[in-house]
């Protein structure tokens, strides 16, 4: 997950300078490993909103010292009364000095205008690679409308683009696929199964909210870690893994249902290239 990826590059920045002590609290582990952690002191920490929020309702997390406050994917959480709950607690915990960074890869004028609002100081610097895709990577636009002669419903429209997901897995597979859906998920995974019923050429990973945090994470540790040429892998996921995540080797994104927000457009292909 990018809490794991943020600590990493906290730790090898330590090396080569000052000496920091960083270290991720989120749900999923041990509370009293972390608690335990947090009690020794910390220079950076990087939280979930919901482990924030329960470390500061306890007591067990003190911001007194606290310089600045790095809040990332603004432009998806800010809306979510979860994150707007976390934020508020965060203001009334640390000190009015406090410096306030907002990482966002999209800024809709929704939440540019909010931003303003509630922090009226703030100032907006862009990054020359922003709303932008990789340059390495290579779009392709697949027409599944079918014969203009054919009925045209949500039935049908599945099943062209169950076609052409086929063509593709048996055409030109790849090591590693990512195949993004809004609300087909299983019915992509069903497809895929029968397709490959002795599962020897193909492993379906599911990362979507159906299945429990545990084997959410195993699914993509086993995605991100393992490698085979004659097993080709299936990431079968929603936007849940375009945001807070970072893994590298993706060889190909497929967009089985287009995103209803076309700022993650960017966000799912940009798991790859």
């Amino acid at each position: 997950m990018l809490l794991n990826f943020v600590l990493g590059n906290c730790r090898s920045i330590s090396k080569f300078g000052v000496p920091v002590r960083s270290m991720v609290v989120t749900g999923g582990h041990r509370q009293k490993t972390q608690l335990e952690s947090l009690q020794e002191g910390v220079d950076v920490l990087i939280a979930t909103p919901g482990r924030f929020m329960y470390l500061i309702k306890e007591g067990f997390l003190q911001l007194s010292n606290l310089r600045c406050a790095v809040l990332d994917e603004v432009d998806i959480v800010f809306n979510d009364e979860d994150f707007e709950a976390a934020l508020q607690s965060l203001i009334n915990s640390a000190p009015v000095t406090t410096q306030y960074l907002f990482v966002t890869t999209t800024l809709p004028l929704g939440i540019y205008n909010k931003l303003v609002e509630d922090f009226p100081a703030c100032q907006v610097g862009m990054a020359p690679g922003m709303h932008r895709i990789s340059p390495g990577l290579e779009e392709v636009l697949v027409d599944c409308r079918g014969d203009d002669r054919s009925e045209k419903s949500p039935e049908m429209t599945f099943t062209n683009k169950k076609s052409a997901l086929l063509q593709l897995v048996e055409g030109s597979p790849v090591p590693k696929t990512i195949v993004f859906c809004n609300k087909t998920c299983r019915k992509v995974e069903n497809v895929l199964s029968l397709f490959d019923r002795s599962g020897t050429c193909v492993q379906i990973l599911p990362f979507h909210s159906a299945l429990a945090q545990e084997s959410r994470l195993a699914n993509m540790k086993e995605f991100t870690n393992s490698h085979s040429e004659k097993v080709a892998q299936f990431l079968v996921c929603t936007d849940r893994a375009s945001r807070g995540i970072d893994f590298p080797g993706g060889d190909h994104v497929i967009l089985f249902d287009f995103p209803r927000d076309p700022s993650e457009y960017v966000r799912r292909v940009g798991r790859t290239a």
